[in-house]
């Protein structure tokens, strides 16, 4: 029972390192920004990150009035 209990515990600690919210990612760059459509004074981003520890790519897609704003909203989201 004790080690079916860490067995158990082990995985869920695993699975929760593994998800792309607890993701961080040091280099995010910016791929597109075009005027918004829905939200004047503001663009919508196509921004790209790479997490650190994994080295995958993930691209998210945020509405922002600075690309710095944009690139803090897309590591919010995780990475």
């Amino acid at each position: 029972m004790k080690y079916a209990l860490l067995a158990a515990l082990l995985a869920l600690a695993a699975t929760a390192t593994v998800s792309p919210a607890h993701a961080i990612c040091s280099s995010c760059n910016i791929q597109t920004k075009t005027p918004s459509a829905t939200e004047p004074g503001k663009f919508d981003y196509r921004v790209s990150c790479i997490i650190d520890e994994s080295g995958d790519e993930v691209n998210a897609a945020v509405t922002a009035a600075t690309d710095e704003e944009a690139i803090e909203m897309t590591k919010k989201k995780g990475c």
